[in-house]
């Protein structure tokens, strides 16, 4: 990548946070990131919604519900879809 504008950074927001990105791509979107506010906003809230998300799946469902889960997924496969 050269001179990393708003879509190629937005693109790549979610690699970036991930840390799925090469060294020069992480330098250029942390500088692009640093000079645009819009940018910058973006990743707050790609940032603030990843967080959110790994906060929610760190729980663990109650077993009920978990067997009931499972049973549909068994009636599912065994009828194929239909009630």
């Amino acid at each position: 990548m050269s001179e990393i504008d708003c879509q190629e950074t937005k693109r790549h927001v979610h690699e970036f946070l991930h840390n799925e990105l090469n060294e020069t791509e992480i330098v250029e979107i942390t500088a692009h990131l640093a000079n645009c506010d819009s940018c910058e906003t973006d990743y707050d809230m790609e940032n603030l919604i990843n967080g959110s998300i790994k906060e929610a799946c760190d729980e663990v469902p109650p077993q009920e519900l978990a067997e009931r889960v499972l049973a549909e997924i068994r009636r599912i496969q065994v009828n194929g879809g239909q009630h």
